[in-house]
């Protein structure tokens, strides 16, 4: 049972609540203990609220999810964790997240359920709304970054946040290109609803737009911070050119881009030029 629950927790998709780190690592208090322990906080508050979105979902898509071939073998629909037990496992991470981001600030706690209360909305019916999708699950990133700032009480720029909705939008609609792809000699009901709504050639328009959009938000945000301390960001340029061109190329010529997170791990490119892109972020602000 512990097991079952641990998997439904998805835990290898909380590499996404790091986000929340990003204020420190762009704002140079990285290594101030104070703020480091304010934002481990936020991170494990968005890490209890995050799964207790998982259990909601499969416990909403319950019957749906049985007569999957894929999802059926997850711990609830295949009935390795009783329903009563996956209510309650989500109502205690939902609560226990809740309180961690109170224990940080007001700010914190009110980002964590306007977090759930998106989700909750989007699981019961905006995940069917063509585009509105996308939006929303570009939504949650920016949320991730906004705490992670109210949680050290520092500021982030408008760009930097920008580039991160971006980012989330282009994950997203590479995410939705793949899901497409692979169904397209398939019954598209069989897969989920709002693909039947898109197209491979509207969602590489978006991503044309999307990955033009962040790009440039991303060199006005290195010029900005240069402003501020000195001209070494513009070197995390050619670094943030390869990475997200290399995705491009992942996702339309290699067929990839189906789970972004599990992106970081299987492709070595990928993984590399994270690793260096952060360092040198690190060495640069600070150290």
């Amino acid at each position: 049972m512990i097991i079952s629950i641990v998997k439904e927790m998805r835990v290898k998709q909380w590499t996404k609540n790091v986000l929340v780190y990003a204020s420190l690592l762009f704002g140079g208090e990285l290594f101030q203990k104070g703020h480091f322990f304010q934002a481990s906080m936020a991170f494990i508050a968005f890490c209890m609220v995050s799964s207790s979105v998982y259990f909601f979902n499969d416990i909403f898509d319950l019957e749906k999810d049985k007569q999957n071939p894929k999802k059926c073998n997850r711990p609830i629909a295949s009935g390795k964790i009783p329903l009563a037990t996956a209510y309650a496992c989500s109502a205690v991470l939902l609560i226990s997240g809740s309180a961690i981001a109170y224990s940080v600030n007001a700010s914190c706690f009110s980002i964590i359920l306007l977090y759930a209360l998106i989700n909750i909305f989007y699981t019961i019916r905006l995940k069917h709304v063509v585009i509105l999708d996308v939006m929303l699950i570009a939504c949650g990133f920016v949320l991730r970054a906004v705490m992670g700032t109210f949680a050290v009480d520092s500021g982030m720029t408008t760009w930097f946040l920008l580039c991160v909705m971006f980012l989330s939008f282009f994950l997203a609609l590479g995410k939705r290109r793949h899901e497409l792809v692979a169904l397209q000699n398939e019954d598209l009901r069989e897969g989920r609803k709002v693909l039947q709504f898109y197209n491979v050639q509207l969602i590489d328009q978006m991503m044309t737009i999307v990955t033009a959009s962040l790009l440039l938000c991303y060199a006005l945000f290195a010029v900005d911070v240069n402003t501020k301390n000195n001209q070494m960001m513009m070197l995390t340029v050619p670094l943030v050119l390869y990475g997200v061109f290399y995705y491009l190329y992942m996702v339309r010529v290699k067929g990839g881009g189906g789970a972004p997170d599990e992106s970081l791990y299987r492709e070595k490119p990928i993984l590399i030029v994270v690793l260096i892109y952060i360092l040198t972020i690190v060495l640069i602000r600070n150290v």
